[in-house]
């Protein structure tokens, strides 16, 4: 998160949104120091503050300018408000290819490495876009971080994107159906929305319930610590002081008769603490007909001839075998040449 630079207000991009769903802790932190740089928490030494994961594309640019397809270039080095403006002129244009975007809707604001227009009906025309994501590598949260940018797409053009596609490494294309990932993205974003909305500079949110702590280690372990010691409350002292006082050398009956006529929690009678004696004998089982002599476990298991025994194995299911199916990736140049995408 940052302060834009035009009206000076905090904006929000996919790596927040990505911290705050593992550490609502490092989350208030990273707020805090937007909010007030000078606070006095120092954060762990040698901790780089969080910074934008997405690298520009010019290379991709010119692979398909090889190609022969159109393609719109943003400026990398220009500052944010002239890319934005940048790339919703190429957006209205109807550009085939649009590189280094940049995407925003009020608060949020993210980098695009590839916005690529396919047919359908948006508030664009006959056309509309779906987010490509050619970083060249893939993690846990590159499905999360391109539903950020299908969500804001849908706020400029209308409508959602039908798809999402992962560009690997070699130029295979990895598509994702969008409607398998949004729902989670914007079930996070409405909780992170809300505590953007109800941030206080004096409202530590718990570490305890936080993933991790991001660069600011130190500080929460101290926060941890404190709490772990300080004193309980004083009910909790009282309620824990019979049980600490107890002799363990005490005879065991004396203990029960004690504990019989002490002051029971509310809803429990004396019989919660039964004196000795009180309670039903104890049924012992009898011998296990197995156990009777003569009985040879070894022999019996034996018996068992090995051609029955494999044919009463469970057939051993390879969990792996429809996964080619589900993700077939096919190279990326012969996908946009054969694309139903591009048919205008």
């Amino acid at each position: 998160m940052y302060r834009y630079s035009v009206d000076s207000a905090v904006t929000y991009t996919s790596e927040d949104l990505v911290l705050f769903k593992e550490s609502p802790f490092a989350s208030w932190m990273e707020r805090l120091t937007v909010e007030n740089p000078g606070h006095g928490i120092a954060p762990d030494a040698g901790s780089q503050p969080p910074g934008n994961s997405m690298q520009r594309q010019d290379d991709v640019a010119e692979i398909l300018r090889a190609e022969g397809r159109q393609v719109r270039l943003i400026e990398w080095e220009e500052t944010e408000s002239e890319r934005r403006g940048a790339t919703m002129e190429a957006m209205r244009e109807g550009i085939d290819f649009i590189i280094n975007g940049q995407l925003a809707v009020g608060p949020l604001s993210g980098s695009a490495n590839l916005l690529m227009r396919t047919s359908g009906f948006s508030e664009l025309g006959d056309y509309l876009y779906v987010p490509c994501d050619t970083q060249g590598k893939t993690n846990l949260h590159s499905a999360f971080r391109l539903c950020f940018l299908a969500d804001l797409l849908h706020s400029l053009q209308g409508v959602l994107s039908p798809r999402m596609l992962i560009v690997r490494g070699g130029a295979d294309l990895v598509p994702l159906q969008t409607e398998d990932h949004i729902y989670h993205y914007l079930a996070v974003k409405h909780r992170f929305m809300d505590a953007q909305r109800q941030f206080r500079k004096h409202r530590m949110p718990d570490p305890s319930v936080s993933a991790h702590f991001g660069r600011w280690s130190d500080c929460a372990n101290q926060v941890l610590r404190q709490r772990a010691l300080a004193q309980p409350p004083e009910t909790l002292a009282s309620d824990l002081a019979p049980l600490v006082n107890e002799d363990p050398r005490e005879p065991v009956a004396e203990l029960a008769e004690r504990r019989r006529h002490r002051s029971s929690p509310p809803g429990l009678d004396d019989h919660y603490f039964p004196a000795p004696g009180s309670s039903a004998p104890i049924d012992v089982p009898g011998p296990h007909p197995l156990d009777s002599p003569g009985f040879n476990v070894a022999v019996r298991q034996q018996a068992v001839s090995q051609p029955e025994a494999i044919a009463t194995r469970r057939p051993v299911v390879d969990q792996d075998d429809d996964r080619a199916d589900e993700f077939s990736p096919v190279p990326f140049s012969s996908s946009l040449n054969t694309s139903a995408a591009f048919e205008r």
